[in-house]
């Protein structure tokens, strides 16, 4: 939605706000801890990222990012994807892999889960160098345990639903090669 938006009214602001100030502390009745949303940052957090929006560097319509302070190569160099041939540097499988070192940033960011491509236009689009570095350093480091997805509130509507029944079939649910859903082994 927030590339339409770009698209259509160049000169909008966007405010930010990081899973790790929207994300509640503990379980309540209507969510569980991890829970992401606005309903659970603080007053102070809310107002530090609308006073903190800003515009877009574009120029509307399909001129697209006006921008060109990151590149590929930041992400390659900061771990955060692979190499246009070949495998990612072994190094960062230590550090839970590119893939989960991009979710990571893109959550402290607050623009969410993004591939290399997208990440990069997000961080042109929207922030300083000095944001993207405050959130390369917020990533774990060696014999850290990677931080697990937060859940944007379908996981507790699941957990509900399934609470009176045995297994019920998610069919957003995502199972790895090999592994069958529940009711299909």
């Amino acid at each position: 939605m927030r590339g339409k938006i770009v698209r259509e009214a160049p000169g909008a602001y966007h405010a930010f706000l990081g899973t790790h100030l929207s994300s509640a502390k503990e379980d309540t009745a209507t969510h569980r801890a991890g829970n992401v949303g606005v309903e659970h940052a603080s007053v102070e957090n809310l107002r530090n990222a609308v006073a903190g929006a800003r515009r877009a560097a574009c120029a509307g319509g399909s001129a697209g990012v006006s921008r060109r302070e990151f590149s590929r190569e930041d992400l390659e160099r900061w771990g955060l994807c692979g190499p246009n041939s070949g495998a990612p540097d072994p190094r960062w499988s230590a550090f839970g892999g590119v893939g989960e070192r991009r979710r990571l940033v893109g959550e402290y960011l607050g623009v969410g889960e993004c591939d290399a491509k997208q990440l990069v236009r997000q961080l042109n689009l929207f922030f300083t160098r000095a944001e993207a570095e405050a959130a390369l350093s917020m990533l774990p480091g060696e014999g850290e345990s990677v931080p697990r997805k937060m859940t944007d509130g379908r996981a507790d509507r699941m957990a509900k639903l399934n609470e009176d029944d045995e297994e019920e079939f998610d069919l957003y649910a995502y199972y790895p090669p090999g592994v069958a859903p529940p009711g299909f082994e």
